[in-house]
């Protein structure tokens, strides 16, 4: 008699079909162990919880706020470079209420249109703290939770600041899954589990960190996952042919300098150009109400934005809390401020300064014992900061911190400001770590280099080319205009961007204001800094020469948040020089550029909204794509212009 629990049920008859129900029974059971793996990595975000309190980690999945991030134009992309280009816009260009946003979980599904092909590479941009990592962090765990993108088989994510201490090996793509995921290690060289079949999803976070060019000239046609080849070749051969697994998806993030680094010539026609613009105003009051338990500390959050927006002269701090890493950073300002504490900030120097006295524990006179201490370890860290920036490195190890004179198991300042790489992770010999939160590290390093001038009268930034240099570096004094002009040149050369916020920094913590605060942070008392007025003048002229000279527009941006580190009353003005300058025209202005100038312009004030009004339209167009110029249109709050 037939059991009545078996009816309903086809049993596999040929081979084939035996063969494909092994395939997708293992499949599922390797896709668990993954997630498994994923969830554990990603479920949750520490805050910046003070010293002498146990740091807190919000639950992602209830924590996270969806960010503004928006599709950009890969037709401007491609011309950046272009000297002349149509007068007319692009016919799909939208108007100021029709701006294309993608949520997080659709990164990969055509935005615009049901008939556009479906995207398989998305290079996505965004400036520093603008929530990259967090949303790639919000991705994996969605999808490792079951919640979006279930059509996906497997998700891998290589991290270039990791991949940096692979660069002088060779890989196979299933040896470097197997490396950075260890439920991985014994599947992928597995011929049982075939991942040409599957449907994969590869995320390269950080290409702004990469140490090495992706060598896209040296790249071939390889469906071989098993075969090494330079880890330089390997990344390209992944986001250009795509071959290696012919379903895979990928998505590069990177900071807005290195997405040229990509020849567009190399992206797949089934691409997708986003950016990632931070919070608007709707989302920084839902991050601050997710972020508070205390709605009294929510209401003083956003007032206190408000507050910047009605004050003309301080509406840098709104700006600033456009990043998500800028309104955690004054959430946990806030949350230590004593009841009827005023709090001023209108630099980044300054919300980084008032965020690490929180962190160490010396603000309102905390640890007051320990003090000195605390700040001889945070002098050791800049130290450490600084040999890792020189070396263009966001990691760094145990014989690191060590060499620095830190030991890990006296120091909690350490862990406050730093945090482990992956615990137990089999590819590094020995325990390795990173400074918490984006900036810490150019903090850190701006601050070293800024004491040993203090101090020593010593200038860390000057590179002797000839004995005569050394020489003449031996017996002649460093003075704060050359360590400014130094910095400055430093940005000019690295187009990677690495020195940009160290830049910001080094000028912020030299004027005066700054250093009521920087005496807190590491001096204590019986030492002063001193700082020259004079000196920040000659300093803002120098810069803006060096504006006017520099052809390359995102070095030219790092040199306009110098100016606004430096408190330079004549920003907006030289906005609008920098514009309307006809010997400048080699490079067109990429949206997100235009973005951040038209935040410059804004944060002037009133007086500067009406200069720009009355400019002569296309003279301002000449420097821009009209993506771009329409962006300062919706900035600045004007959207009645007729676009020409």
């Amino acid at each position: 008699m037939e059991d009545s629990g078996q009816q309903g049920m086809t049993l596999p008859h040929t081979e084939g079909e035996r063969t494909a129900l092994t395939q997708r029974s293992k499949l599922g059971g390797v896709r668990e162990k993954l997630q498994s793996e994923l969830r554990g990595r990603c479920a949750s975000l520490c805050d910046g919880t003070p010293a002498g309190q146990e740091v807190r980690s919000h639950c992602l999945t209830h924590s996270y706020v969806e960010l503004l991030i928006t599709e950009g134009n890969v037709q401007w992309h491609n011309d950046r470079h272009a000297a002349t280009r149509p007068v007319r816009p692009p016919s799909d260009m939208p108007t100021a209420n029709e701006e294309v946003t993608i949520k997080l979980d659709d990164i990969f599904k055509p935005p615009l249109s049901p008939d556009r092909p479906q995207v398989k590479t998305v290079l996505t941009k965004g400036p520093a703290g603008s929530g990259k990592t967090a949303s790639v962090q919000k991705f994996v765990l969605n999808w490792a939770e079951d919640r979006a993108n279930q059509e996906v088989d497997f998700l891998f994510v290589f991290p270039f600041s990791e991949l940096n201490w692979l660069i002088h090996r060779s890989f196979s793509l299933s040896g470097l899954i197997s490396h950075f995921h260890s439920s991985m290690a014994s599947e992928s060289e597995n011929p049982g589990l075939d991942l040409s079949r599957s449907k994969v999803v590869f995320i390269l976070d950080g290409l702004d960190q990469f140490n090495l060019p992706l060598d896209f000239e040296s790249i071939s046609v390889e469906s071989d996952i098993n075969k090494e080849m330079p880890l330089p070749i390997l990344l390209a051969n992944l986001i250009w042919c795509q071959l290696l697994l012919p379903f895979a998806y990928v998505w590069v993030i990177t900071r807005p300098a290195a997405a040229s680094f990509i020849p567009i010539d190399f992206l797949p026609q089934q691409q997708c150009l986003t950016e990632i613009r931070g919070f608007d105003d709707t989302q920084k009051r839902e991050f601050f109400r997710k972020r508070f338990g205390d709605q009294s500390l929510v209401h003083k959050a956003i007032a206190l934005v408000m507050k910047a927006i009605a004050l003309e002269s301080s509406r840098n701090l709104c700006v600033l809390c456009q990043t998500p890493l800028c309104c955690e950073m004054l959430a946990a300002i806030l949350e230590n401020t004593e009841a009827g504490e005023c709090v001023e900030i209108d630099t980044l120097t300054q919300l980084y300064t008032h965020f690490l006295l929180v962190r160490i524990g010396l603000k309102n006179g905390r640890n007051g014992e320990h003090s000195e201490s605390i700040r001889e370890v945070v002098r050791r860290l800049g130290k450490l900061a600084f040999l890792q920036l020189e070396r263009g490195s966001l990691i760094f190890s145990e014989s690191d911190v060590k060499e620095c004179g830190i030991d890990l198991s006296k120091s909690s300042t350490f862990h406050r400001l730093c945090r482990p790489l992956i615990a137990g992770c089999e590819m590094y010999l020995e325990e390795m770590y990173r400074f918490a939160y984006t900036g810490i590290q150019d903090y850190l390093a701006a601050l070293h280099v800024f004491l040993t001038y203090t101090n020593k009268r010593t200038n860390l930034l000057l590179q002797p080319t000839t004995l005569f240099d050394r020489l003449k570096g031996t017996f002649r004094r460093a003075s704060l205009l050359d360590l400014h002009r130094c910095s400055v040149d430093r940005v000019l050369r690295n187009t990677h961007g690495t020195y940009d916020l160290f830049l910001c920094f080094l000028l912020g913590l030299s004027t005066t204001p700054k250093q009521t605060l920087l005496d807190l942070v590491c001096l204590g008392k019986g030492l002063k800094v001193t700082g020259s007025k004079g000196i920040t003048e000659i300093t803002a002229e120098y810069i803006k020469q060096a504006i006017m000279a520099e052809p390359y527009p995102q070095s030219t941006l790092a040199l306009f948040r110098g100016l606004r580190e430096l408190g330079d009353a004549s920003l907006g003005r030289e906005v609008r020089r920098y514009l309307t300058s006809e010997s400048r025209w080699g490079f067109l202005l990429e949206p997100d550029q235009c973005w951040e100038l038209a935040d410059m312009l804004w944060a002037g004030g009133e007086m500067e909204r009406e200069v720009f009004r009355e400019m002569e339209r296309l003279s301002w167009m000449r420097r821009m794509s009209m993506w771009g110029f329409w962006r300062m249109q919706t900035v600045l709050g004007d959207r009645h212009w007729q676009v020409y």
